[in-house]
């Protein structure tokens, strides 16, 4: 998994494998390296909302909700985890 994170955004640009269930793994550890006082608020896009990610508790907003969302999400600061990166 790797993507790019801006304040309290991390957008995914690809997630693969080559052991099963591997991409799980990664999505649960992107997930614990963004938990801190604004987890609630932060946001990760996974530009799709497959079976496979929804069965992960991924779920999809409206494109006029997410704009709305935007602004005070890249207002966040970065998580700890990505501190200096």
């Amino acid at each position: 998994l790797y993507g790019i994170a801006v304040g309290g955004l991390f957008a995914g640009e690809s997630m693969f494998h080559l052991v099963p269930d591997a991409s799980k793994v990664a999505l649960a550890a992107l997930v614990d390296l963004l938990d801190d006082e604004h987890v609630s608020e932060r946001v990760v896009d996974v530009q799709w909302c497959t079976p496979h990610l929804a069965s992960l508790g991924v779920e999809e907003v409206p494109r006029a909700d997410y704009l709305a969302l935007l602004p005070a999400v890249l207002d966040l600061p970065l998580p700890a985890a990505f501190a200096g990166s």
